[in-house]
């Protein structure tokens, strides 16, 4: 084991957590028994302490950001919680019997309007992770893919016939915990809507050359919003093949990595917060490992 394992060994539950299954290999006792303490230390405890008792966390499902029960659920689904987890999977249900309409997408807020298929797609993610046998989670996904645009993308922008990368990484990261979760239904139209949305990204070479300069920095949380380490995150763990148009963003992200071996927290997107996981612009245990689970994939290719 190298000095940068052992640096994220003595980080939090969460972090040993996913260094011994992302990185590391460890075996399934293992993995069981580190996963259990998320809920009862560090930052997983600290998430579930700050839940309402009106099972809420912030003022409502989608009010404030980043405090809102919906980005609490997806920060704490992120960090590996058991998924059964009884706030988590308790306040998921309600939500489905509280904000789902017709279309099958939820709206979240306390107007009417439309869903939001960029926040659907979180939905989705967290859902699926917690609440793996709610039979409305099908009616969740037959809305997002009907929500796919001609060119591969999805957007949140309702009138838009263009995908955006906020909305398009959010969704395929939905369809990817929905696949895992073992649901079959409609396993070829998912396949399919995953591999166009892919596309989409590569055929925009990641969006490397954007003028939002927030997708070449390191960030974690990464909330809503695109960037390239989220984008190679996904593509990775999700064992997407190696194709040439990943090439430059690969080689951004061995450009950020310091002499030590480590990565740096470069942005917070602004918002409250419960707290802050991190400190800006020092070695992130996060990132490092997504860094390391990346270039560990693709090094064949580098």
């Amino acid at each position: 084991m190298n000095e940068i394992s052992r640096w994220l060994l003595k980080g939090d539950a969460a972090i040993r957590y996913m260094a011994q299954r992302d990185l590391l290999g460890a075996d399934a006792p293992t993995l069981a028994a580190l996963q259990s303490q998320i809920a009862f230390e560090g930052f997983g405890a600290a998430f579930l302490s700050r839940q309402n008792e009106d099972g809420h966390w912030g003022l409502h499902y989608y009010q404030p950001k980043w405090t809102s029960t919906h980005y609490t659920l997806l920060d704490i689904k992120n960090l590996g919680m058991p998924a059964t987890q009884r706030a988590c999977v308790n306040i998921v249900a309600r939500m489905f019997d509280e904000c789902m309409d017709e279309s099958g997408g939820l709206n979240l807020a306390k107007h009417e309007h439309l869903s939001d298929t960029c926040v659907d797609g979180m939905i989705l993610s967290y859902a699926a992770y917690f609440c793996p046998d709610d039979p409305r989670l099908a009616k969740l996904v037959d809305h997002l893919i009907s929500a796919q645009k001609d060119d591969g993308g999805f957007t949140w922008e309702y009138k838009s016939e263009r995908g955006d990368p906020h909305t398009t990484i959010c969704v395929l990261e939905g369809f990817g915990q929905y696949s895992a979760s073992g649901s079959k239904y409609r396993a070829s139209d998912i396949g399919d809507a995953m591999a166009k949305a892919v596309n989409y990204l590569l055929a925009n070479r990641l969006f490397i050359e954007d003028s939002d300069a927030r997708f070449r920095k390191l960030t974690y949380p990464f909330r809503y919003r695109y960037d390239l380490l989220r984008a190679l995150d996904y593509l990775a763990s999700h064992a997407i093949g190696f194709d040439e148009r990943m090439r430059p963003a690969l080689n951004w992200l061995l450009s950020k990595r310091d002499e030590d071996g480590r990565w740096r927290l470069e942005n917070h997107h602004r918002g409250s917060v419960h707290f802050e996981m991190e400190e800006l612009n020092a070695p992130s245990r996060f990132i490092t490992l997504k860094a390391l689970c990346i270039l560990k994939f693709y090094e064949p290719f580098i």
